[in-house]
Formats: C-alpha cells, sequence, structure tokens
C-alpha cells in the first residue's frame, strides 16, 4: 500500500506510476508512514502473490523535510514511526534530488553549493544533515536510510533492499569451547561432563593437566590403550597404582591424580593419563 498523500507530493508524485506497476501497490490512507510492503524469501514483486506475515514501513523523506522550520516536526514523526516495531522492518528514504540531473556537478560545485544544480545538492546536504541529527537522538533505535537520487527509481531502490532483506545469513560453523575438547582429552572419548567438572576442580588448565599426566609412572604401561581396552571385556581392570619413579614427577600432580582416581574410578583416570602419555607428546 502507498499513502494518498503521495499524489499531494510534489518531491514523490512521479514515483506513483512505479509502485503501482512494478510493485503493485495500491492507494490506502496511511498516516504513520508512506508504503508498506510485505516480503519475504517466497513473496514475488512482480505478481504480488504468496503474501508474506512481515512488511515492510517506509517512511519517505526529503530535504524540506530537515529544514529548520519542520526539523522538529520531522523527528516526532520519526520517533512515532520507530514506536511501530521497534526499528524491525522499518526503512527511510531520502530524496537526493528535487528534479532530474540537467548536467554535471564538480566535486567543487558538489560541496560548496554553487552551480547551475543547487538545488540537487541541498538534497545531499540534508541527507548527510538527517544522518548528524540521528546520531544526536540515541532514543530513536537504528532505521537503515536509504539515499535516493530520482523519485522515478524508488521501486528499484525498494527491490535491491528487499534482496539484503531476504538473504540468508553466512553459515558460520560455531567453534568448539574449552570444555567440549576437555571431554576428548581421553583414550575412550567423550568422557563424561562429570568427569571433565573434576577435572577443571583439580586442575587450573589443559597444560596443567597434561603435565601432570606426563610427570608421573602407571602401571600396568607396556600395552597400548587398545589392548587394555580389549583385555579390559574380558578381565578385571587391574587397579591403577601412581608412582615417583619417573624423573621429575610431580608429588601434585601425582596427589592430584590420585584424587581424581578416587572420584572417577580407575578406568576414566588410566584413560586421560593414557591420552596424554601415549596419544600426544607433552612438552
Amino acid at each position: 500500500m502507498f499513502s494518498t498523500s503521495l499524489r499531494r507530493r510534489v518531491s514523490f508524485t512521479s514515483s506513483v506510476k512505479s509502485l503501482t506497476a512494478s510493485l503493485r501497490l495500491r492507494e490506502s490512507q496511511l498516516t504513520t508512514h508512506d508504503l508498506e510492503i510485505p516480503f519475504g524469501s517466497n513473496f514475488d514483486l512482480s505478481s504480488g502473490k504468496t503474501p508474506s506475515e512481515r512488511q515492510l514501513r517506509v517512511l519517505l523523506l526529503s530535504h524540506s523535510a530537515v529544514s529548520e522550520p519542520k526539523l522538529d516536526t520531522t523527528f516526532k514523526r520519526i520517533q512515532h514511526f520507530a514506536s511501530l516495531t521497534g526499528g524491525e522492518d522499518l526503512a527511510i528514504v531520502f530524496l537526493l534530488h528535487r528534479a532530474p540531473v540537467k548536467s554535471f556537478v564538480t566535486a567543487k560545485q558538489l560541496t560548496t553549493g554553487h552551480g547551475e544544480n543547487d538545488s540537487n545538492v541541498e538534497g545531499i546536504h540534508g541527507y548527510s544533515k538527517l544522518q548528524a541529527e540521528m546520531i544526536n537522538h540515541s532514543e530513536v533505535p537504528y532505521i537503515p536510510t536509504l539515499p535516493l537520487c530520482k523519485p522515478e527509481g524508488l521501486a528499484d531502490l525498494l527491490k535491491k533492499h528487499f534482496t539484503s532483506l531476504t538473504r540468508p545469513p553466512p553459515n558460520h560453523k560455531a567453534m568448539a569451547t574449552s570444555f567440549e575438547l576437555l571431554q576428548l582429552c581421553t583414550a575412550n572419548p567423550p568422557m563424561s561432563q562429570q568427569t571433565a567438572f573434576i577435572l577443571t576442580d583439580l586442575f587450573t588448565d589443559l597444560r596443567d593437566l597434561a603435565r601432570a599426566c606426563s610427570s608421573v609412572g602407571s602401571a600396568p604401561n607396556s600395552s597400548p590403550p587398545t589392548a587394555r581396552l580389549a583385555t579390559s571385556q574380558e578381565c578385571d581392570v587391574p587397579e591403577l597404582s601412581l608412582d615417583m619413579s619417573r624423573q621429575g614427577a610431580d608429588s601434585s600432580a601425582t596427589h592430584r591424580l590420585k584424587r581424581l582416581r578416587d572420584l572417577v574410578g580407575d578406568q576414566e583416570c588410566q584413560d586421560i593419563i593414557d591420552f596424554w602419555q601415549e596419544e600426544w607428546t607433552v612438552d
């Protein structure tokens, strides 16, 4: 839908034809905004079929809206506009030119406002003023402000904006957490959450755990983890013994590993030690 008032606004009168032909909008008595357009990934703007539950509401502004006599009124309207959805599915379109460009505008003319296209430059200055005022009004949620060169290009501008709204977000793979990595630090992964929680209580980090496991001797230690696992299916797992026989053994590490054995059992404790002693080389 588009507001009936557009036909009375000289700046946007020429956009009505494209809105009705290209976007198939109908005239309506809108008051808080100027356009209301259904959109979504399955909505066909050309045929107007498969209506979407989402509605893009658009406010159309030009350079006269930010002139000193109208600035306060304009921002009251923007605040009311933002309150409709809290800033979601809203857009402001700002018309840069009051009339079609008749000749080339140099950079000097653009910045100083002098030349044959002074009326067109006013729109660019007005757009900059609106952006600056929006920053000063932090209570107003962010609303995309789309610059429009010519009113006849309004329908094409909105179509491009729809594309950005309906484009699926990039598929970012979630990074594994340190706790999830800890649960893999065993010869028989994954370890239970309870065992991982106990490890976080006994050791400060993975480096601390790795050094503790690599600094002590364990028995039996002549067979690889897979062989011990196969043997454990046929007979009882022998009690794990921890000693200080290895060079550089840490009494604190031995004490904490014995505490770990008491809390989780021989097999789980052995699997954790095996991971660091046989699966990884710890510096």
